[in-house]
């Protein structure tokens, strides 16, 4: 009986030795995550982990109010519309099952500035609240267009350090507003690293993500000055819009922006903290699905928009199209390899199957404002997810050639 007994504490000693060695080095990165950066940080990344569109719950926000003289859109609403078959899992379903089947929330087509479609899904409907997360990214763009206009930026060549005064003497200091648009600084980005400890959660979750920025000043070369998407840039590009201009970047987002577009509701920018203040600007907007599709009607009219030109055209012109044919080299090991879409100041691009190029803001789960000036077509499409469908860009390709051959 004692050596049975022995036996049995030594497999339990055997058990535990592992789990007790795995719980102690736990404990030690939560302790050292919390001294490098914050317990509200680890607090949110083993509470939530991946982001979520719900996320605008979970950080503060600041109030972006509507306009006071709100744009309405005619309302032309094609029943048919909705018959428009689309592929999906090899099948092909009409566009109201396909939205329905796909986590989409919302997906409306605005075409010769009529709504011709409109349908909320999967627990949404057109008084909920939606959320960008890159799609932010270019509307970022277009602020810093309108502060090059407002004479509070001199042009996108400025180095970043004629705002950011902390990067004086440093070789960050050096790069220009344009290499930030463009995606193509030398700022190291690394998604990579294990835990949370990879830059794309750090720019997601931190609750300090203007002192992130600005401590962040490491170079590399290896990215020789090709796209590497990294989301410290819109970072810097909020800190330079928010020292330039005097406001915050909700302020300015709405003065210049969405009360001139005609909002009918108020819309939100989500905050890093209640104590830093600082907009989430790689991610946050989080808006009424009827207005935010209005800035790609402003974009689709060349800035002019609810009886006044909003955004210089010229600026729109240089900063939402990329040259065709693209350099497929500089999209090699990244998400746009071999997809035949462009990036330029925050703004995708891609060729028309009309004729052109189509503008995109894209988002993660595939939020897409999707602009096509051959076709005089804007369409919104939000999710809770990609939906497994491989290419949203194609598919909405593909919707609006289905569209025009319908009507």
């Amino acid at each position: 009986m004692k050596s049975k007994l022995s036996s049995t504490k030594k497999i339990v000693i055997g058990i535990a030795t592992p789990i007790t060695a795995i719980a102690l080095i736990f404990s030690i990165l939560c302790i050292v995550t919390t001294c490098m950066y914050s317990a509200t940080f680890l607090n949110r990344t083993l509470s939530h982990w991946d982001s979520s569109v719900e996320d605008y719950k979970v950080f503060p926000q600041r109030a972006v109010e509507k306009s006071d003289t709100p744009y309405m859109y005619t309302q032309n609403i094609n029943e048919s519309i909705g018959n428009i078959k689309v592929e999906y899992s090899n099948k092909k379903i009409s566009l109201n099952n396909f939205i329905n089947k796909t986590d989409t929330t919302s997906f409306i087509i605005v075409k010769n500035d009529s709504i011709i479609y409109s349908q909320y899904a999967n627990g949404y409907d057109d008084n909920s609240i939606y959320t960008s997360f890159s799609m932010a990214k270019s509307v970022v763009s277009l602020l810093i267009g309108k502060a090059i206009e407002d004479g509070f930026i001199d042009s996108v060549n400025q180095p970043i350090s004629d705002f950011i005064f902390e990067f004086k003497d440093l070789p960050i200091g050096k790069t220009t507003i344009e290499q930030l648009l463009l995606m193509r600084s030398d700022i190291v980005y690394d998604e990579n690293k294990p835990l949370w400890f990879g830059d794309d959660t750090l720019t997601y979750w931190y609750d300090d993500l203007k002192q992130l920025a600005l401590k962040h000043t490491k170079l590399t070369d290896k990215y020789n000055g090709k796209f590497h998407y990294n989301n410290y840039h819109p970072l810097l590009l909020g800190i330079i819009l928010e020292r330039s201009t005097g406001m915050t970047v909700s302020q300015y987002f709405q003065r210049e922006i969405w009360q001139k577009i005609g909002a009918e509701y108020d819309a939100s920018w989500s905050l890093d903290s209640q104590k830093a203040g600082f907009e989430k600007m790689e991610s946050g907007i989080n808006f009424n699905a009827v207005d935010f599709i209005k800035i790609g009607s402003m974009v689709l009219r060349g800035g002019y928009w609810n009886g006044q030109q909003i955004i210089n055209k010229s600026w729109l012109d240089v900063s939402t199209t990329c040259e065709f044919p693209l350099k497929n080299d500089e999209y090699k090991k990244t998400f746009l390899e071999d997809k035949n879409i462009g990036y330029k100041y925050m703004w995708y691009s891609t060729r028309s199957q009309q004729s052109g190029y189509d503008i995109i803001a894209w988002g993660k789960s595939d939020q897409i404002l999707y602009i096509s000036p051959a076709n005089d077509i804007v369409v919104l499409r939000t999710g809770k997810s990609d939906g497994k469908v491989n290419n949203w860009v194609e598919t909405i390709k593909d919707i609006i050639t289905n569209l025009i051959c319908k009507t």
